[in-house]
């Protein structure tokens, strides 16, 4: 059996192609324009279940795989034994030294190795990276309107998701302190909202549009975050900045505190100073707890653009630095995405 068969029959069994119609049209398409033909990729996004479908396309595309993942985040162990199983090479840390024509990078992981078509970065703080590092090239998918609908729709969903299955079952008038009010902090404060839970956020600027029922606390003002700490029952970050409490604000108030504390960024956003075991999941982001971090649905489309902007890779050169992926390709995925979830397009645009 080949890996791509082996690999559709593990995710026949969790997931109907309803639930991932962009990478189902991107499977078809792939494997007849086998556009990764005689190339190596590192494909380093988070290794869950879900990730497998995120594969079949690249694989069904003639592309050799070596997988690897973030260091914050776990891979699904049932996944990785599998996929170590069908001979694919797996890897905490990929040795250096090894070439790749493409780098599917995560958090900026693997900023300094070389590609030779380039890199795709799939998170803000791994962009963050690649700025600095100024001889990659780099796709930045993150800060497209495809990543909206993951982090405003996916990403406050599979943390409620995660609270409840971690025992906090009724969020009604619990008081949640947010720090972050970007893509992420919205869809946070959205799904928290929908559970009546009362949400107070932090953030730099008064004049950001909160929503209705929620509270704005300065995040200049360091007696009026410390306070709010002491009060609230979950501190939630979310603002994308590795070590954003430790640098800004004094550790003991967090750790002191009564509020559970839970980091949704894609780095340790409480910084070295906290011990692992007092933000839950060991200050791993927390809606990884769940066997599909986001649901399928939602992690669809930012999946079929990060797998698209590879092929984008091969078609044509870039100059070194960072660079979004063209509307064309975008567009549709966005367009598919939205018929299939009953969503107006245009009050997304």
């Amino acid at each position: 059996m080949s890996i791509e068969s082996a690999i559709f029959q593990v995710i026949s069994s969790y997931y109907s192609p309803d639930e991932y119609p962009c990478l189902n049209h991107q499977l078809k398409e792939f494997a007849i324009e086998k556009p990764f033909v005689g190339k190596r990729l590192l494909y380093a996004a988070p290794l869950t279940r879900n990730t497998l479908v995120a594969l079949l396309p690249v694989i069904a595309g003639g592309a050799r795989v070596t997988l690897s993942w973030p260091d914050i985040i776990e891979p699904d162990q049932e996944v990785l034994a599998f996929m170590a199983g069908l001979g694919v090479a797996c890897y905490q840390q990929v040795p250096e030294g090894q070439t790749f024509d493409l780098i599917f990078d995560c958090c900026g992981k693997y900023t300094n190795y070389s590609a030779t078509l380039g890199h795709i970065e799939l998170t803000r703080s791994g962009l963050e990276k690649y700025r600095i590092q100024s001889s990659k090239v780099c796709l930045d998918v993150d800060s497209t309107l495809i990543k909206n609908f993951e982090t405003t729709l996916g990403t406050g969903e599979s943390l409620v998701r995660a609270m409840k299955q971690a025992g906090f079952t009724e969020l009604a008038g619990q008081r949640v302190l947010l720090f972050g009010f970007g893509k992420v902090g919205q869809g946070i404060c959205r799904a928290l909202l929908d559970e009546q839970a009362d949400v107070h956020i932090v953030e730099l600027q008064a004049d950001l549009p909160f929503p209705e029922h929620s509270r704005f606390v300065d995040g200049k003002n360091v007696a009026s975050v410390v306070e709010e700490v002491q009060k609230a029952n979950f501190v939630v970050t979310a603002t994308g900045i590795k070590s954003v409490i430790e640098n800004n604000y004094p550790v003991s108030e967090f750790i002191n505190s009564p509020a559970r504390l839970i980091n949704m960024g894609g780095e340790d956003e409480f910084g070295d100073a906290f011990p692992g075991e007092t933000v839950l999941n060991e200050k791993h982001t927390f809606n990884f707890i769940l066997d599909d971090p986001t649901l399928m649905e939602f992690i669809d489309p930012i999946f079929a653009l990060y797998n698209e902007c590879g092929k984008l890779l091969t078609e044509q050169s870039y100059p070194v630095g960072v660079h979004q992926p063209p509307d064309q390709i975008i567009m549709p995925l966005a367009e598919r995405f939205c018929q299939a979830q009953g969503i107006d397009l245009n009050q997304w645009v």
